[in-house]
């Protein structure tokens, strides 16, 4: 699923390839599911004819302001993402959406699984909803991590994954920043001590840092057609496989429904 790095990494390239200061023409939507607000005839129209202002992000979302006032705002969803063609290019498989643009290419929604969401907003909080803090800004502190945490009985692998604790997690990056911090998935949010706590933010400023770093080499690498997905992450998501630190074979459990791998010699399991 595409996460903070993958989003940024998306949002980057909209906006290399200079999606802003374009204006949108009258959107090709084929699967009305995708548009969650308002509805999908309100939404073409709303959409053509506006100049994209910028491409931001929150968390998980873009957000592309436009010059009435009103945000486009993506959500690239499980296996979803964003490329733009020439509008004579034959287009890849799976394309969803096309946004045409006023210089004779298009913005292409490939979205396999139809996991994807769009809403045309005034105000972007209607879609992402009640956020925490983003983790590459100063905003996200120890203290603030500790804030979220406190008195929270539920494991911190479910915290973690809920964006009002720390807005553009995901699945892979949880794993990747227990695994980097030491902790088991199933320690609750109450029982991680201070030092673990400001470990545990280390963790996840340097993890996020590391994968965003990477899709911008591979982005400058590889223009114009750089990858969506890459594999920044060092715990082995195979069972069975060596924990680079230690050797001790990898393991796999489920909180909550979700799959959490970990080591279980450097994540020690809570007592």
């Amino acid at each position: 699923m595409p996460e903070l790095p993958e989003v940024e990494n998306t949002r980057q390239y909209l906006l290399r390839a200079g999606l802003a200061g374009r204006i949108l023409g009258a959107p090709d939507i084929t699967w009305r599911n995708t548009v969650r607000q308002p509805s999908v005839g309100e939404f073409i129209e709303g959409v053509a004819g506006r100049r994209v202002a910028d491409v931001t992000r929150r968390g998980k979302y873009l957000i592309a302001p436009l010059d009435d006032g009103n945000h486009l705002i993506l959500h690239l969803g499980m296996t979803g993402s964003l490329r733009i063609h020439d509008a004579a290019l034959e287009p890849p498989p799976l394309v969803r959406h096309t946004f045409p643009l006023d210089d004779g290419r298009e913005m292409r929604f490939i979205d396999p699984r139809k996991f994807g969401h769009l809403w045309l907003l005034d105000d972007p909080a209607g879609a992402t909803g009640k956020m925490g803090p983003e983790p590459l800004t100063p905003d996200f502190t120890p203290d603030a991590l500790a804030a979220a945490l406190h008195k929270r009985k539920a494991p911190i692998k479910a915290l973690l994954l809920e964006q009002s604790v720390v807005a553009g997690l995901g699945n892979l990056y949880v794993d990747e920043s227990l695994y980097q911090s030491g902790l088991h998935p199933e320690r609750t949010g109450a029982g991680i001590t201070q030092s673990e706590t400001a470990r545990l933010h280390r963790a996840i400023v340097t993890t996020l840092t590391n994968a965003t770093a990477a899709y911008d080499a591979a982005r400058d690498a590889e223009w114009p057609n750089p990858p969506t997905a890459l594999s920044p992450w060092t715990i082995p998501r195979a069972k069975g496989q060596p924990c680079p630190q230690c050797a001790a074979a990898v393991q796999l459990l489920r909180v909550r429904g979700r799959s959490s791998w970990y080591c279980p010699n450097c994540q020690p399991a809570p007592q």
